[in-house]
């Protein structure tokens, strides 16, 4: 029998993810593609094979070591304005195929561009520094191809734009880029790369919180990778430094009960990355006693959070495989449906956008206003019976291991 699939355009939609990095999320056949057509260096004998494997991570580790596949094809992407533009589109594909109607993807365009200076080219946002195509020319090229994917796909696709620690010269150019683009594709701004030692400067400290207070005059949308690689403290300042409206990450909150708190008072949504809180050995890191992915603790206290990839490309886990170890953890189709009903609400579409990806989602969810005809007969409450209105109850989670993941 032959059983014809409607078309990717048309298939039922339901997720939305807000934190995935558009170069860890390249397909593998793409990379082997362009890096055979270039000639550039293959792991092994060049297969795809061979490929795939260089760029898995075994085991936990750490952050730097989580990142350091991703060295091995960037070469493949700087300066390739049609790579861009093809990256980007298969990207809407991917997320189509994972049921995805809504995503905001981000990248750092300045990490993107030639890495040598080219004598009589334009300026790249990094002063002194020449390049044979600009960081517009690399964002627009990637907004051309989140277009050309929404048409054909039917998922919608935004861009955040990250700064980056440790190159706090780009900061302001990417402000730059964040204002001039906003009506074209970009909903926000965030500063990524290793937490700790560019942090403690002061100067690099002084740098994003006078670029982030701009942003937030200006009206740009605010996220900060913290939480991950340091302490609680690094969420702290990422909320009152810089304002930050969600966090990137932020596992690591819960080692600090006030902090915690805070965040659960102000309404600041967690970008969870179930895998990658692994392989970048964040959760095995954790002070507290109990080794419990903090994920547990955020559904558990109604903390605001979302469930996302971050580096498909390395994790080798797709959106589907996120929430299949979170099933396999104890969440049920509650927890799951709420968690993006949240990350819609978090997400920095502009307000009329908002409620429309939130009705899709109710449309997806059958999510249906009931009323009780005025003719029917319903039961009386007892005497006995509180009159106060119940509280929801919260989904029932329980705890598995990372072991036990398969």
């Amino acid at each position: 029998m032959l059983l014809l699939q409607p078309p990717l355009k048309d298939s039922p939609k339901c997720r939305v993810e807000l934190h995935v990095h558009l170069d860890g999320a390249v397909r593998h056949e793409t990379i082997w593609e362009v890096m055979r057509h270039k000639g550039l260096q293959l792991p092994g004998m060049g297969s795809l094979a061979e490929l795939k494997e260089a760029l898995r991570v075994q085991e936990p580790s750490n952050l730097h070591s989580f990142l350091e596949p991703v060295q091995l094809y960037l070469p493949a992407l700087r300066g390739d304005l049609a790579v861009m533009e093809r990256i980007s589109y298969e990207f809407v594909g991917d997320q189509a195929m994972q049921s995805v109607v809504y995503c905001e993807v981000r990248f750092a365009p300045h990490l993107l561009l030639d890495p040598e200076p080219v004598a009589g080219m334009e300026e790249n946002g990094i002063e002194g520094k020449k390049t044979a195509v600009t960081a517009d020319q690399i964002l627009e090229a990637v907004l051309k191809g989140l277009v050309r994917g929404e048409e054909e796909f039917g998922t919608k696709a935004r861009v955040i734009l990250c700064c980056i620690r440790g190159l706090e010269d780009i900061a302001w150019d990417v402000l730059r880029l964040c204002e001039e683009y906003r009506d074209k594709g970009v909903v926000g701004i965030d500063v990524a790369g290793f937490e700790g030692v560019p942090d403690k400067l002061q100067a690099a400290n002084e740098v994003y919180r006078a670029v982030f207070a701009a942003a937030r005059e200006k009206g740009i949308h605010r996220t900060v990778h913290a939480g991950e690689c340091e302490g609680p403290d690094s969420v702290k300042e990422a909320v009152e430094m810089l304002g930050a409206e969600r966090i990137g990450h932020g596992y690591r909150v819960i080692e600090d009960e006030e902090v915690y708190q805070m965040c659960l008072r102000e309404d600041i949504h967690f970008e969870v990355c179930p895998h990658s809180s692994y392989l970048t050995g964040t959760v095995k890191s954790l002070t507290t006693e109990s080794k419990r992915h903090p994920v547990l603790r955020f559904t558990e206290d109604g903390a605001s959070y979302s469930i996302n990839t971050d580096d498909p490309s390395l994790t080798h886990s797709k959106l589907r495989d996120e929430y299949h170890l979170l099933s396999s953890w104890g969440f049920n189709e509650a927890s799951l449906a709420r968690a993006n009903f949240q990350a819609a609400l978090h997400s920095f579409l502009p307000l009329d956008e908002k409620k429309t990806l939130l009705d899709q989602l109710k449309v997806a969810y059958g999510v249906v206003e009931y009323s009780i005809p005025q003719n029917s007969t319903t039961p009386s409450p007892s005497p006995s019976s509180s009159s106060s209105t119940p509280q929801p109850l919260k989904p029932s989670v329980t705890f598995g291991t990372w072991a036990e993941r398969a």
